[in-house]
């Protein structure tokens, strides 16, 4: 019986030992905050752009022209990047809201690897965003809860 309780704590040690803790992470030009991996690098910090990556995820961040643009844009928007940066295999658009964002999202294969593509536009200054979270098969739930992590800093 201590063998079997043994074995089975051994394996909660493993499967929690290989989950990824995410940690927040801001692009402080804009003040968006979001969950990323821990240990992730930042590989481009600019006005335009925060670029992240690991060898389970490269995550996009970019700032749109968002001048004018409305909630209902938003799908026309994010169907133009997932096509013109060819993702294959696309599921439906996907509407969500966050408690400071209406965003839309696509998922899909990009090249080789898994992603979720999304916009968001604030709900108080419309501020637009576009993201693109390419992941190993396995991480799809942690990229889901990256895509649902946005929040502006106040």
């Amino acid at each position: 019986m201590k063998k079997v309780l043994f074995l089975v704590f051994l394996c909660l040690a493993c499967l929690s030992a290989s989950a990824q803790t995410l940690v927040p992470v801001t692009w402080t030009a804009y003040g968006l905050a979001f969950k990323a991996p821990n240990g992730i690098l930042v590989e481009e910090d600019t006005e335009e752009t925060f670029l992240l990556n690991n060898s389970k995820y490269y995550i996009t961040v970019q700032s749109l022209d968002s001048d004018g643009m409305t909630k209902g844009d938003l799908k026309s928007v994010l169907k133009d990047y997932a096509n013109d940066d060819g993702v294959k295999d696309q599921s439906a658009v996907q509407e969500f809201e966050l408690s400071q964002f209406y965003g839309t999202c696509i998922k899909g294969i990009c090249e080789e690897d898994h992603c979720f593509y999304a916009c968001l536009l604030t709900k108080a200054a419309g501020s637009g965003f576009y993201i693109s979270v390419i992941y190993s098969k396995e991480k799809e739930n942690e990229a889901e809860e990256i895509l649902k992590s946005f929040t502006m800093e106040e």
